[in-house]
């Protein structure tokens, strides 16, 4: 397993997204990053754990994730 960054358009949806992904045990954390995250406000998730399954949860529960990037 890795750690990725989602990139969000927004914090509502990066708040979302966190909770979805830390209420199905995964590491997550939100922040600001406009350099990295050229989408809307900036908003960024990074989390650990299988990218796939991360980014289903996200879908399901609702979360437009414009790209996922893995961290170096």
């Amino acid at each position: 397993m890795k750690w990725y960054f989602f990139l969000l358009s927004s914090i509502t949806s990066a708040v979302k997204g966190e909770k979805i992904l830390r209420g199905n045990g995964y590491k997550a954390n939100v922040f600001r990053d406009t350099s990295m995250n050229p989408y809307g406000c900036g908003y960024v998730i990074k989390a650990f754990g299988n990218k796939e399954n991360m980014a289903a949860l996200l879908k399901n529960g609702g979360v437009r994730v414009n790209e996922i990037r893995e961290a170096n």
